[in-house]
This record gives structure tokens, sequence and C-alpha cells, in this order.
């Protein structure tokens, strides 16, 4: 299961942050969490009080969780419309907060508010802040995986790489950078808030006979806008910043919103160090050492698990997996794997990897009445 999180469509109002003309001020990195190898988390200050955020070039706008918001004593402001990835997200409103990451200072932004507890329900995590498009427009966001740590530097104090940047094309209020795959050339949004590899238009897909011959099966898709069921393939030949990457997972869904018909996840930027420079429309990306020969991560067991208690809920089982071969039903309870106890906080923990396990691999999963019941990890799509 993937976490799509936002590509916005509306109108923000950018204010730029002050910067000493005196001198160039110089950029400390700011250590981050990769939560699970799935998300960029660090603390910020929103409004002067303390706020953990997730780092997300697919979001047009910062936004705020409306619970979160509410708590900070945020005023909130006129209703607008805005799409998540493939649908309309309801009660979104605007406001306004002083925002704060590292030493890089942006008062006054326009910010959107609204619930994002579908998505902390999947991570099992609260999801405070999406820092979006703001961070990049103010300054060249430099993200060393490896390293752990991110920099923030300002426009006025950045000396470019000597290597060649990738280009990035305006895309609606994202950007795009050239990929292809299987030999069609095509755009992509850059999207650090995708957990996944690859997002691809269905409808563009299936124009390209993109899915032709390939192995299907389905994939639960939750992002603000709710829960979807999507298509999901491995695809290869897929180039990316001057790599080629094979067996990448890969959803297709309908109606993609951006305007671009596909979206690069952090499955696949995570293998480079990335320099982004949105105003000079550039990213600089240099592959790790690994970059092309690391495996991509692969559910082989079909189902997405939610924790609720002592226990996790089947929120979805994929078409012709295991995990459906073995008779299991979206709702039924895990009480124990391997007969461990579900740990509170196992959706954070290296124990809910195992879906991801080597093909063959037999685990042995309780239900609800405590009954084991065996499941082998296979490749299904």
């Amino acid at each position: 299961m993937r976490r799509a999180l936002l590509a916005l469509i509306l109108a923000v109002v950018v204010t730029p942050a002050c910067a000493p003309k005196a001198q160039a001020p110089v950029a400390h990195a700011i250590p981050f969490q990769f939560v699970m190898q799935r998300q960029i988390v660090f603390p910020m200050t929103v409004d002067g009080k303390p706020a953990e955020a997730w780092l997300d070039s697919g979001a047009s706008a910062t936004v705020l969780d409306m619970a979160f918001a509410k708590k900070l004593g945020i005023e909130l402001g006129q209703a607008i419309t805005a799409r998540g990835v493939a649908g309309q997200v309801t009660d979104v409103r605007l406001a306004k907060a002083d925002l704060v990451a590292g030493d890089l200072a942006m008062p006054g932004r326009r910010i959107v508010v609204m619930d994002l507890s579908n998505i902390a329900r999947i991570t099992h995590r609260p999801v405070e802040v999406l820092l979006g498009r703001d961070v990049f427009d103010q300054a060249v966001v430099d993200i060393d995986f490896e390293g752990r740590k991110l920099e923030l530097i300002p426009r006025d104090a950045f000396r470019p790489p000597s290597a060649a940047p990738v280009p990035l094309k305006p895309s609606a209020d994202l950007r795009s950078l050239p990929i292809e795959v299987a030999g069609t050339p095509m755009q992509a949004i850059l999207d650090l808030g995708n957990s996944g590899g690859l997002l691809i238009d269905r409808e563009f897909a299936d124009h390209y006979r993109l899915l032709d011959g390939r192995p299907l099966s389905n994939d639960l898709g939750v992002g603000a806008e709710g829960a979807r069921e999507q298509a999901l393939a491995e695809l290869d030949k897929v180039s990316v910043g001057g790599m080629r990457f094979d067996r990448v997972p890969t959803v297709a869904t309908a109606g993609l919103s951006s305007r671009a018909p596909a979206n690069v996840g952090i499955e696949i930027l995570s293998r480079f160090h990335l320099t982004i420079d949105y105003a000079g429309d550039r990213i600089w990306m240099t592959p790790y050492a690994d970059a092309a020969t690391r495996p991509f991560r692969k559910n082989r067991a079909g189902l997405a698990l939610v924790p609720e208690g002592a226990a996790l809920v089947v929120e979805f089982v994929a078409a012709g997996s295991p995990a459906e071969r073995t008779g299991w039903k979206k709702g039924d309870h895990v009480t124990a794997l391997d007969g461990r106890p579900i740990a509170p906080d196992y959706a954070v923990s290296e124990a809910s990897l195992w879906i991801f396990g080597p093909a063959g691999r037999t685990v042995v999963l309780s239900d609800g009445q405590g009954r084991p019941k065996k499941l082998t990890l296979a490749d299904y799509y």
C-alpha cells in the first residue's frame, strides 16, 4: 500500500521570505528521520510552536492537519477547492502562518488546512504538516539520503554543482522531470510525498500499452481525498536521472490530477543525492553506488494492514495474492505474527516489513480467534 499525498490544485499567494542583503546567509544541515524509508520527517515551527514536518514536493502548498491547526489556534479563512492525487478533497480552508524550517524563515505564508487523518491512520503516525511548495520556492533544497540530512540553501548563497542538471518543468503548481518508460518519454511529477516508486495515469499507460503482457494486481491508495483502488504492476526500462531501473513497482491510477502523466516517488528518488532548484527549474541527481542494484520494495503478501489496539485489521486484500489464496478477507484481524503478539509500535517498526520479504518465505499469522494460518510470500504481479 502506498501513501499518496497531495497534488493540490489551488491559487496560493506566496509571500517571499526576507533575507539579509549585506551577507549571504549560511545554511545549516537539518538531520531528518527517513521513517520506514518512506517519509522525510524533521522538526520545524508553525507560528513559533513546534511541529513535525513531512517534506512533500508533491504538495503545491504547505498543508496543516485540521485538528493540529485548531490546537495551535490558527484562524481559518475561506473554503477552497482542492484535489488529491486522484480525487477532490472536502472541507479545505485557507489560513496564514509563520513557518520556520532550520534557518529558513517563511513569515506570513498562505497555507492550506485540511483533515489528514486518513494518512495518519495508515502510517500510524501523526501527520501535522506537509511542507510543500513554500520551502522549494524559497530555497534550494539539498537532500542527502545516506547522511540523513537536508539543507535549505538561500538562493544568494547557492553554488551550483559542476555536473549538468536535469531540467524541471512547471506542471500546474508543481515541477516535473523527464523520464522514460520502455522507450516512451514522458514528464513525471517530482513527488517526495509518494512513498512508492512510479505512479502513472491509467489512460496514458493503456494508450502506450505500457502494461501489456504484465501480470496485474490491485492496490489500495490512500490520500487526503480518501481511499481508492488502483492497478499494480512491475515495469522495466524505467530511466530517471540518467539511470535505468527494472522491476519497478508501478501503480496505474485513473484521473491522475496533475498536468503530467506520471509521478516519481521516493523509492526511486532516494537512490540519488538530490539538489532541487525550483526557481532555476533544475535538479541535480547524483546516484548512490547501489542506485541501480538495490532491490525495490515489493509487497509479496497482498495485505494492507492497519493497527487497531492489540491487533491488525485487514484493510485490503490484493487480487491473486497469497493473502487472497489463503482466505484472508477485509475486516479480518491479525493478532500475532509468527507467534509474537502485535506490538503497539508495529506500524513504525521493522516487524511491519515482513510483507516485503523474499518469495518463498512462510509466515504464520494468527487470526482473530488465535488460530494460526500459514502464508507463503510470492511474486503475484
